[in-house]
């Protein structure tokens, strides 16, 4: 489904649901009570959701990269330890660098 099919009130739903004002069980009841133009709400409202698996391109077991958790302390110490997931090529660097950081709402693709 193309974003030009999604209906504003779908979005306006998503919105409500990504910044806490209903959880995720609100959001598809709501979504599933609508019906515009003969397409479902809930099937627009799917359409919106992260699909996790589809933003991994590359397996963590590759021969061709390292991946590792890395614990660190927060700067200034005011956060205690820090998590980080490292993914690095094997071989001789310099590499390019990648920094993925999530937002209040979870790390979304």
């Amino acid at each position: 489904m193309r974003q030009e099919e999604i209906d504003d009130q779908v979005f306006e739903l998503y919105d409500e649901y990504c910044h806490g004002a209903i959880n995720r069980r609100e959001f598809f009841r709501r979504a599933g009570q609508l019906t515009i133009a003969g397409a479902s709400g809930l099937a627009m409202a799917e359409a919106l959701m992260p699909n996790y698996a589809d933003a991994q391109e590359i397996q963590f077991t590759d021969e061709r990269i390292k991946a590792n958790w890395v614990d660190y302390a927060s700067p200034g110490g005011t956060s205690g330890t820090m998590r980080g997931y490292l993914v690095v090529p094997q071989g001789e660097g310099p590499f390019p660098a990648v920094l993925v950081m999530h937002e209040n709402r979870g790390l979304n693709p």
